[in-house]
């Protein structure tokens, strides 16, 4: 089996479907690689289409996180096999604790939202 026959199928294998009997080079089966992965295809070397290949073949998938804060300290961290992209952290209020009441909080004074009444 020549390389180019190796390629092919390797590319048949990944769920390509599309005929490649016209290609006959290397170059043209790894920009068809490429493309199925979701890469670019415009590589004019076998140097510049592995590139190509190794870019979308490795790259991490990419995952979001909402935070909501608590009293005490929380570590965040990607799932298995991800990489954080962003995290937001939801406003601080007072839920965070259910002791920020009005009655726990000196008249007059606001905290996280919540105006005090305690005159004691």
């Amino acid at each position: 089996m020549t390389n180019v026959e190796a390629l092919k199928e390797l590319y048949t294998a990944q769920g390509g479907c599309a005929d490649l009997s016209d290609v006959n080079d290397i170059v043209g089966v790894l920009n068809a690689i490429s493309g199925l992965l979701g890469g670019a295809i415009t590589a004019t070397t076998n140097a510049e289409a592995i590139y190509n290949i190794a870019q979308v073949a490795v790259a991490p998938t990419k995952q979001t996180k909402t935070v909501t804060p608590t009293t005490s300290e929380q570590n965040i961290t990607a799932d298995s096999g991800k990489v954080l992209e962003k995290v937001t952290v939801n406003a601080v209020t007072a839920a965070i604790d259910e002791n920020i009441v009005a009655d726990n909080i000196k008249s007059g004074v606001t905290i996280l939202g919540v105006t005090g009444t305690y005159s004691g």
